[in-house]
């Protein structure tokens, strides 16, 4: 097979575009690529990452924005391409540096409007666009297309330019047979394709996955099977933006006679939303609140919970840990996991697992059980129909690791491309398309930009709030010694404090701040499996604590000592 050369428009101006992305290549995460020509600048999602281990205290990841600080003026807008958190939990964050139109979808902007409310900023320049509509953005020409994911109102992008056509395809999937109805455009796609395209962006994550995807309607029947199976509470969980695995969760509650319980923030938000745009069906006295719980008999509850990553602080592992306020877990119920975590979360989600399994609760996972979750990426024969359909010239791989783009790059050349045609790139990279090639002309300099309960971090100068903190209040170690078989405290609790109060005061508020933590451990019914709830249970009491007695907070550093 040869490579396909696109059909420019020669009477265009000629001239140089660059694409540049600020994340999500060579990461899953943190998506935020940057079209300029000339005098016009377009943004194509605008996403957070998620921190590992390696990271303490940061909350959220988000693209470092220092190339387009200073090209404000030239930003004619911010295109969304779907609603799921690595493509819009950054704009909360950056867009208030930049204030420049934002467009996308009905839904996608429902979950961005809700997120500029929770952060006071405002919302008159979220634009609803509709796939048939073109925005003339400088002097890009740009149109939409529909594609299948795991959340409604997913979109192709298409940049008409005076270079060439550019098309940005971030997550899809091929499935003839979606919750929402909504099929990949097929028709628009060979349409585009017949026309010519010069560069398609296009996402890699599920390359390794050979064949097709299942259809994400078949999840229902497992959803089903788990609750058939299960005689007391079912909960599930699953990213908080997928609308349509809500759909069928309510379409097996409303069968099997099992009242709906939606539990956590994100949860609660993002259902709400899909609920009043009507994006979710749900029939009228289905839906309980999470205080009425106890009202009902275990077999008669369906709950949806956020937590399906493992996160510490979710409504899932706090029930795991027992310190849910409404939910309590028990032998005869049931979790069901319909989402494979993410790159970095994997030992949160194993660790959450454990915790759930030593309550004696079923615990349903996709490593156990394959029908559990679909992807809503393309997997390996889906990208080969979609790029023997657009047939671009030149691609380049995003929204994998680097060894997707590698298996990516492997897979066109077996469908007959020359290597130089696929663009491995990083973050920071500048590609410079003319209207007859493309190369990397250079980098801008990008780094993580961290976010966490103190605000953003400064460009350029990462400063963790472990680092602030401790200049600033202070640092309390806590030496915890932990009984690794049977998860419960052994021996004395050790505080110790540096920089935090003076030492004439620091031995009596230490040995009262150790009876707090030891009464608030032993109220703990159980044994504790989970060290990363233990951490986070101990850092949360004594932080109250100290701001209590002292109105500082200290850096608490947790050490559990296995014995």
């Amino acid at each position: 097979m040869k490579t396909f050369a696109p059909k420019f428009n020669l009477n265009q101006k000629g001239g140089v575009l660059k694409l540049i992305p600020l994340g999500g290549v060579g990461d899953v995460t943190k998506n935020m690529y940057v079209y300029e020509y000339d005098n016009d600048i377009i943004i194509i999602d605008c996403g957070v990452g998620f921190p590992d281990e390696a990271m303490p205290g940061v909350d959220l990841v988000i693209p470092d924005i220092t190339y387009l600080r200073e090209k404000r003026d030239k930003i004619r807008g911010i295109l969304i391409t779907h609603g799921h958190e690595d493509h819009i939990g950054g704009l909360p964050f950056i867009w208030p540096q930049l204030q420049v139109p934002i467009y996308t979808q009905k839904l996608t902007a429902g979950f961005i409007r809700a997120k500029f409310s929770e952060h006071n900023l405002p919302k008159d320049k979220i634009a609803e666009v509709k796939l048939d509509q073109v925005l003339n953005l400088g002097v890009f020409k740009v149109s939409f297309y529909q594609v299948s994911h795991s959340v409604p109102d997913s979109m192709g992008i298409v940049l008409k330019t005076p270079v060439g056509t550019l098309i940005h395809q971030a997550d899809f999937k091929i499935d003839w047979t979606p919750v929402s109805k909504q099929v990949t455009d097929v028709g628009a796609v060979a349409r585009l394709g017949s026309e010519g395209v010069s560069v398609l962006a296009i996402d890699c994550l599920r390359v390794d996955k050979p064949g097709f995807n299942k259809s994400e309607k078949s999840i229902e029947d497992s959803f089903e099977k788990a609750a058939l199976e299960t005689k007391g509470k079912l909960l599930i969980t699953m990213t908080s933006s997928n609308v349509s695995r809500m759909q069928q969760a309510i379409n097996v509650a409303q069968k099997l006679g099992r009242k709906v319980v939606v539990v956590g923030r994100s949860f609660e938000n993002n259902f709400q939303i899909a609920r009043d745009l009507g994006y979710l069906y749900v029939p009228a006295g289905l839906v309980v609140a999470p205080d009425t719980i106890s009202s009902f008999a275990s077999r008669k509850l369906l709950i949806l919970i956020a937590g399906a990553q493992g996160q510490s602080d979710s409504a899932l592992a706090r029930a795991a840990n027992e310190e849910h306020k409404q939910l309590k877990l028990s032998e005869g119920d049931s979790v069901v996991f319909s989402a494979d975590p993410i790159p970095s979360t994997e030992s949160a989600q194993n660790a959450l697992i454990d915790s759930l399994t030593s309550l004696g609760v079923d615990v349903y996972y996709s490593a156990i059980t394959s029908d559990l979750h679909v992807s809503g990426h393309a997997a390996l024969e889906e990208l080969r129909l979609m790029i023997n359909l657009i047939k671009p010239r030149n691609l380049l791989p995003i929204g994998g690791t680097f060894r997707h783009m590698r298996q990516f790059s492997q897979m066109v050349q077996d469908m007959g491309y020359h290597k130089e045609n696929v663009i491995m790139a990083e973050d920071g990279d500048i590609l410079e398309l003319k209207k007859d090639s493309i190369k990397l002309i250079g980098r801008v300099e990008v780094q993580n930009v961290y976010v966490d309960g103190l605000g953003v971090g400064d460009v350029g100068h990462i400063v963790l709030r472990d680092r602030k903190v401790m200049s600033e209040e202070g640092v309390v170690v806590v030496v915890v010694p932990l009984d690794q078989h049977e998860g419960r405290i052994r021996g004395e609790i050790d505080l110790i404090s540096r920089g935090f109060v003076f030492e004439e005061f620091a031995t009596e508020l230490l040995d009262e701040g150790t009876e707090v933590l030891k009464a608030a451990l032993e109220k703990h019914p159980h044994k504790i499996s989970d060290w990363r709830f233990l951490r986070k249970m101990i850092e949360e009491t004594l932080e109250r604590f100290f701001y209590e007695q002292t109105e500082r907070r200290p850096l608490i550093l947790p050490v559990v000592v296995e014995v």
